[in-house]
């Protein structure tokens, strides 16, 4: 199966939710390894990306169907949240 689903986590340095939400993004990265791609981005270190996805907060999760944005989380989002919403977009 083609991985057409793309999840693209926008942190930085200082940001203290960020921490809090890293394990999570790493667990759904293994878990749905075979159906997902998965971006980690600092948007610190990277300002260009965070701009073209008008990123202006962090974490900031956002969700890309064949590169179009599906689903944009714009706060800290539990496990239980991010793999519900993922499934529905598999």
């Amino acid at each position: 199966m083609d991985k057409t689903l793309t999840l693209i986590n926008f942190e930085n340095n200082w940001c203290a939710q960020c921490y809090t939400q890293r394990p999570i993004i790493n667990k759904i990265s293994h878990d749905f390894n075979s159906y997902l791609n998965v971006r980690v981005v600092n948007s610190d270190a990277h300002p260009e990306l965070a701009k073209k996805y008008n990123v202006y907060s962090a974490p900031s999760t956002i969700l890309l169907r064949d590169g179009k944005i599906v689903e944009k989380i714009t706060r800290f989002i539990d496990q239980s949240q991010l793999t519900t919403l993922i499934k529905y977009y598999l």
